[in-house]
């Protein structure tokens, strides 16, 4: 891996000392293009949430789906055939697809077939603005729905590093809150709950980037208050049903027969 050192303020690089006694940078990047991190091997995998346009999907689609070797939407198309919600095998189509699913919660597994590309893959996660969120959300303003953000974020990294054997992860906040530059720490926090877990199990990832537009998340603090206490639990195995398609996978979770509690 390139050492983020080189690039990156030293006041937005962190480490997580795990389980195992690997060292796992922690970097949180504010208003950095995502597209020079990618080029600089500091990202070798996004994972990334399905809100489309004036977003960071949007921002970064058009460079993500050529260095993945995967067509854009034909948006002029798209616009005279009145906006149909035909599933397509590109990043808009696949997004839109996603944020709309119900009741299962499903990730979408994307990976590189461009031998000259950077990135291994992307992952579309759902998010607290999908549709498959909504059946377990709370009132407006209460505190996230703990299993739903750690599972998705989780069985994420567990795919991109045992099956394309990723090391270094993109990884954006998972509320459409972040587009109002209001990050909920409950929310980062399943995040890196979901990340120390993994690595405290699992040797091999180097880094892992929290990319986001704005400020207002705070990864490196809450990484820093988890390192400084003695247990923060395991990670108990959920089901998972996986379907490839287009040679996409398609995998859906279920952890609720479990009654699994990540806190």
């Amino acid at each position: 891996m390139s050492n983020p050192y080189l690039i990156l303020d030293r006041k937005c690089v962190g480490t997580f000392h795990s389980a195992l006694d690997e060292d796992i940078v922690i970097n949180h990047i504010v208003g950095y293009k995502t597209q020079t991190l990618i080029e600089k091997n500091v990202i070798d995998c996004i994972i990334i949430e399905t809100e489309d346009g004036f977003s960071q999907l949007g921002q970064m689609r058009e460079f993500v789906s050529l260095d993945l070797g995967i067509e854009q939407r034909n948006l002029h198309k798209y616009v005279l055939d009145g906006f149909p919600d035909n599933l397509e095998r590109n990043i808009s189509s696949l997004a839109d697809w996603l944020r709309a699913r119900t009741p299962e919660v499903t990730l979408i597994a994307i990976p590189s077939s461009n031998k000259d590309g950077y990135l291994k893959g992307l992952i579309l996660s759902p998010y607290d603005g999908s549709e498959s969120y909504l059946q377990f959300a709370h009132a407006e303003h209460a505190r996230p729905y703990r299993d739903f953000v750690y599972n998705v974020t989780y069985e994420s990294i567990a795919y991109a590093h045992s099956v394309w054997g990723v090391r270094n992860i993109g990884l954006t906040h998972f509320s459409r809150n972040n587009y109002k530059s209001t990050y909920n720490p409950d929310l980062t926090t399943c995040q890196i709950e979901a990340i120390m877990h993994f690595c405290n199990e699992y040797r091999g990832i180097e880094s892992v980037t929290f990319v986001d537009d704005t400020e207002g998340n705070i990864p490196l603090d809450i990484v820093g208050k988890f390192s400084k206490s003695e247990s923060i639990g395991r990670h108990r195995p959920i089901q998972k049903k996986i379907l490839n398609f287009w040679g996409m996978d398609f995998i859906d979770l279920d952890w609720r027969s479990a009654s699994l509690k990540t806190e």
